[in-house]
Parts: C-alpha cells; sequence; structure tokens
C-alpha cells in the first residue's frame, strides 16, 4: 500500500533559504532515485516549510530512510530549525485496499 510522509518544520531566523536549498537537493540527488519513490515535493510559507513524498509501500520509504545520504541530511536540520521538526507517515485510502490511491479528478468523485 502506497503510502506518504510528511515532514513540517520552522527554519530558525535568516535560515528559511539554507533549509529550502537543502530540502531541494535532498528530493533531487537522493528521493528522486530512491526505489519506490513515487512523488517529492519541498514546500514554503514564510519561515515554514514542508516536504511530502510518496512511496510505493512502507518497505520502499524505510529503504530511503536507511540510506546514508538521508541520515545526513536528517543530521543536517537541526542547526537549521526551531525545535523538531514534525513527521508523520499516512497510509493511502485506496477503495479496494491497494493501489496507489491516485485518481484523475472525476475518477470516484462527485458527479
Amino acid at each position: 500500500m502506497a503510502v506518504f510522509r510528511i515532514l513540517e518544520a520552522k527554519a530558525r531566523p535568516g535560515g528559511i533559504d539554507r533549509l529550502a536549498e537543502l530540502l531541494v537537493t535532498q528530493n533531487d540527488r537522493v528521493v528522486a532515485s530512491a526505489p519506490g519513490a513515487l512523488f517529492a515535493q519541498a514546500l514554503r510559507s514564510g519561515d515554514q516549510v514542508l516536504a511530502v513524498s510518496s512511496w510505493e509501500s512502507t518497505e520502499a520509504m524505510q529503504g530511503y530512510l536507511d540510506l546514508d545520504a538521508t541520515r545526513e541530511f536528517y543530521r543536517a536540520l537541526p542547526e537549521l530549525l526551531m525545535g523538531m521538526p514534525t513527521i508523520r507517515t499516512y497510509e493511502v485510502i485506496a477503495p479496494d485496499g491497494g493501489g496507489d490511491g491516485w485518481q484523475t479528478a472525476g475518477q470516484g468523485g462527485r458527479p
């Protein structure tokens, strides 16, 4: 079953540009090439960031988390953040209990 991992954090004063650069680099160089990665996006609003990734399975996501490059990424975060990031993992809700949960507009939606 597909899963989404969402990281939410607040940058230290003056650190948003470096944090944004770190997130984009991680997505482009590590997440994009990780087996089972379906989607990754970094979002910014003022000094807040959101990093969203989607994975084919929990196992694929765990494989990414076990990479040395991912561990280095998480070690670099504390000096750029106010407090700890909030990280949540969500399973995709699919009508048949499987699949990746993606639907084109109009499929399964309102008539």
